[in-house]
């Protein structure tokens, strides 16, 4: 009797827990998330990049501390020194998030940077999200989440110099969105007729379908560094 019973109660103990329900711990939910999403950069590593020039070049011209990538100033780096960061994969479509930040400009040093997709082998050559910071009046689509030199954003709004911004650019076939801080600001299709007309009059004019390959390099550029980023991650669909 008293084995059958302790058998009885070892069965219903079991049953007990597995109809119980699970609660999620945050590793669980975190563990869920990377599931889901690439991340690029996670604070500590640059496992998915390379160089665009030499890979002795990446630790002069950017620094991770405290969870952050962080372009380093010409004046604080040795002479001529440049490397931007490309993914060592290609994308085509994607949601990229990230956020970043622009040190504040100061009389003759702004802060310029962006991030390229559709970025052409072996080279820095790809559609750019600008990211830019300055106190002058700038023209052209040069501006803060504009298609660099190609298409102007509408309604892109930068938080106060040395914060943290949202960024967000979605690829989907030949449709790709710019987002900031929440906001979707610019929408375009590759390859469409109103694309090509901006491409005709942009620096990229002679180049054969400028931004139409079918997939490519994601970079972070580095122009004078003064730009920060963080929590860089991106699903493919």
């Amino acid at each position: 009797m008293a084995f059958k019973a302790c058998s009885y109660l070892i069965t219903l103990s079991i049953a007990l827990i597995f109809a119980a329900p699970q609660e999620m711990s945050p590793e669980t939910d975190t563990v869920q998330v990377q599931n889901n999403w690439l991340w690029l950069f996670d604070g500590t590593s640059l496992d998915h990049w390379q160089s665009s020039t030499t890979a002795a070049d990446i630790p002069i011209c950017w620094e991770i501390k405290d969870g952050e990538l962080i372009s380093l100033r010409t004046s604080e780096r040795a002479k001529n020194r440049h490397a931007s960061l490309v993914t060592k994969k290609p994308f085509s479509n994607f949601e990229l998030e990230f956020e970043f930040k622009l040190e504040t400009p100061s009389r003759g040093r702004d802060t310029n940077s962006g991030i390229k997709i559709f970025v052409y082998p072996d080279t820095e050559l790809g559609l750019e999200y600008q990211l830019y910071a300055t106190n002058n009046r700038i023209s052209g689509p040069h501006a803060i989440a504009d298609l660099y030199d190609i298409l102007s954003a509408t309604g892109a709004t930068l938080n106060p110099f040395d914060q943290w911004n949202s960024g967000r650019i979605v690829s989907r076939d030949k449709k790709c969105e710019h987002w900031l801080n929440g906001v979707k600001v610019l929408e375009y299709e590759r390859g469409s007729e109103t694309f090509r007309a901006a491409i005709a009059k942009s620096k990229f004019s002679n180049r054969d379908k400028f931004g139409e390959l079918d997939a490519g390099h994601i970079m972070l550029q580095d122009h004078g560094g003064g730009v920060r980023f963080r929590n860089i991650k991106i699903r493919e669909f």
